[in-house]
């Protein structure tokens, strides 16, 4: 890239950064921004610097947001009775298009995973403990991963919470819509027959 324009470089390098993107994309995303209208950069622009200015944690729940608290703290119509536990704040989307759940979250910041550095002192864990201390929650899902660290972190939280008086529930696991019994694995087929109904 030595011979490219400084600036195409350098924006480059910013998409080489993101997840997912590597360095022949970030090029090819660096020229296809250098082609549209200076109004259409400087609004891109604009946008991903409101994203460093404008959005923050709730100091509530949290998720990234505008306001705190945000959407789904403030609002009445919600079940305050209830509380999902989720990972990161891209699952509260996951949880809401499926409009089956109207009650509040709490967003850990992570599963355990001490090879990727992230314990439990460096999750939300102790601030959910004390959101539920003295509230009227009654019932905590845990809406985590099925892989081991969401498992652990499961464990953690039900182990953490066991003198609250509250219900502690996890999604159910099995067998997805469609699938042949005859691929599924031992795991998936255990989980299916303990959460049948």
């Amino acid at each position: 890239m030595s011979q490219l324009p400084e600036p195409i470089q350098n924006a480059a390098s910013a998409f080489d950064s993101l997840p997912g993107v590597g360095p022949r994309a970030a090029l090819r995303y660096a020229y296809w921004l250098v082609t549209q209208p200076k109004e259409s950069i400087e609004r891109f622009a604009r946008n991903i610097q409101r994203l460093a200015e404008q959005v923050r944690h709730c100091d509530t729940c949290g998720q990234w947001s505008d306001r705190s608290p945000c959407a789904y703290c403030s609002d009445p119509s919600r079940d305050g009775s209830i509380l999902c536990v989720v990972a990161t704040s891209p699952d509260i989307r996951a949880v809401e298009d499926t409009a089956a759940y109207k009650g509040l979250y709490h967003v850990l910041g992570g599963t355990i995973d001490p090879i990727e550095g992230r314990t439990p002192e460096t999750l939300s864990i102790e601030k959910l403990a004390s959101r539920i201390s003295g509230s009227k929650i009654k019932e905590v899902i845990l809406a985590l991963d099925a892989d081991l660290p969401g498992d652990v972190t499961a464990l953690f939280i039900r182990k953490r919470l066991t003198d609250f008086p509250v219900t502690v529930t996890r999604l159910a696991r099995g067998l997805p819509t469609g699938a042949a019994l005859e691929y599924a694995d031992a795991n998936t087929l255990s989980d299916a027959l303990k959460n049948r109904r």
